[in-house]
C-alpha cells in the first residue's frame, strides 16, 4: 500500500513540474511577440530554359499522349499514385497501355534503323495468365549501335548486361538473342536504379516517368516547384514548355510511321475493339496456339502481343504501387 502511494505520489509531482514547464515556455513566447512576424513566401519560383536537343519517339509517345494512348476508363479504381494525364490536355490516360504505346514505338524504330532484329521461337505454354495457351514467344537481338534516347538506353545497357551473364555460354549462333520479357525486365531494373523509392509507382508508371525525368532535363516538360518534403513526396504533374508545339511535325511522322509498319508488317489477325489493351486480350486461340502448319504470325501481331504479354506479367508480380515497389 505504500509502494502504492508512493507512486502516486511521484506522478503528480511530475505532472505539476510538466505543467509549470509547458506554462513558463509559453508564456515566453507569448511576451517575445511584440509585433506580428512576416512570414516569408516559401514558393519556389522555377524560370524554365529553352529545351535543346532531339525527341525520341518514347519522349514524342509522352508529350502528345492524347493522340497515341487510350483514355482511362470512365469508374475505372486507380490509386492517386497511378493515375496518368497527358501533359498538353490534362486528360487522364490508360497507365498500361502509356507504357505498351512507349515500348512498341521504341521497338519499332529501332527495327527499321537497323539496330535490333526480330524472331519468333517455339516455347512450352506458361499455364498462367494474361496467355494460357501461347507457345510462341518473341527474341530480339541487338545488331547495331542504339540512338541515344531515354527507352533505347536502358534498352541497350539490358542488352549489355545480358550479354555479359550469358558469355561463356556454349552457342554456335553468331548473334546473341534473348527474349522480349527478360530484356524489359532487365531495362526495367536499369530504370529503377535512377528512380528514387518514392517516384515508383509500378511497371507502368516507372516507364513512363523515366521518359518524363529525361524530357524534364532537356526542357521540353518544366518540374513543379517542390518546397517542403511533403511537396516532394507528393504527385505533381510537370507541365509542358510552350515550345513543345514546336514538335508537332515529329508527332505526326511518329503517327505516320506507326501506320506503315502496321500496314507493313500487320495481318489483321487480332479482334475490333475500342481499346488497343482490350484488343490484345481478346487475341484468338489460333493467334496464341497456332498449328504447325500455320503460316508465320504477323509481326506486328507478335509484337504487340508480347509487349502487353511482358507488361502484364511484370505488374500481376509486383506489390500495391501505392508505398512503392
Amino acid at each position: 500500500m505504500g509502494v502504492q502511494i508512493g507512486i502516486i505520489v511521484v506522478l503528480i509531482v511530475a505532472g505539476v513540474l510538466i505543467w509549470r514547464t509547458v506554462s513558463k515556455a509559453l508564456k515566453q513566447a507569448m511576451e517575445g511577440v511584440d509585433e506580428p512576424v512576416e512570414v516569408a513566401d516559401e514558393t519556389v519560383s522555377v524560370t524554365p530554359s529553352e529545351p535543346e536537343g532531339p525527341v525520341g519517339p518514347d519522349g514524342l509517345m509522352v508529350l502528345f499522349a492524347d493522340r497515341f494512348v487510350d483514355r482511362s476508363r470512365p469508374g475505372k479504381m486507380v490509386s492517386p499514385r497511378a493515375k496518368c494525364f497527358a501533359p498538353l490536355t490534362e486528360e487522364e490516360m490508360d497507365a498500361h497501355h502509356w507504357a505498351h504505346q512507349i515500348l512498341y514505338v521504341t521497338l519499332i524504330d529501332l527495327y527499321e534503323t537497323g539496330c535490333i532484329d526480330f524472331r519468333v521461337t517455339d516455347r512450352m505454354a506458361t499455364l498462367m495468365p494474361p496467355y494460357p495457351q501461347k507457345t510462341w514467344e518473341m527474341q530480339i537481338c541487338q545488331i547495331g549501335p542504339m540512338p541515344e534516347a531515354p527507352t533505347s538506353d536502358a534498352l541497350a545497357v539490358a542488352f549489355g548486361l545480358l550479354r555479359k551473364r550469358a558469355k561463356g555460354a556454349d552457342t554456335d549462333e553468331e548473334r546473341h538473342w534473348v527474349t522480349l520479357d527478360a530484356l524489359i525486365e532487365q531495362a526495367l531494373k536499369t530504370i529503377r536504379q535512377e528512380m528514387s523509392f518514392w517516384q515508383r509507382t509500378g511497371v507502368f508508371g516507372d516507364i513512363r516517368q523515366y521518359v518524363e525525368s529525361a524530357l524534364i532535363a532537356q526542357g521540353y516538360l518544366i518540374e513543379p516547384g517542390r518546397p517542403t518534403w511533403l511537396d516532394r513526396v507528393r504527385t505533381q504533374r510537370p507541365t509542358p514548355h510552350e515550345r513543345v508545339l514546336e514538335l508537332e511535325p515529329d508527332a505526326q511522322e511518329l503517327a505516320e510511321q506507326m501506320a506503315k509498319f502496321r500496314a507493313k508488317h500487320g495481318g489483321g489477325l487480332l479482334p475490333e475493339a475500342d481499346r488497343e489493351t482490350e484488343t490484345l486480350r481478346q487475341a484468338d486461340t489460333a493467334i496464341l496456339c497456332p498449328p504447325e502448319e500455320a503460316p508465320e504470325l504477323p509481326l506486328d501481331e507478335v509484337l504487340r502481343m508480347s509487349i502487353y504479354e511482358t507488361l502484364l506479367a511484370i505488374r500481376q508480380l509486383e506489390p500495391s504501387g501505392d508505398a512503392g515497389v
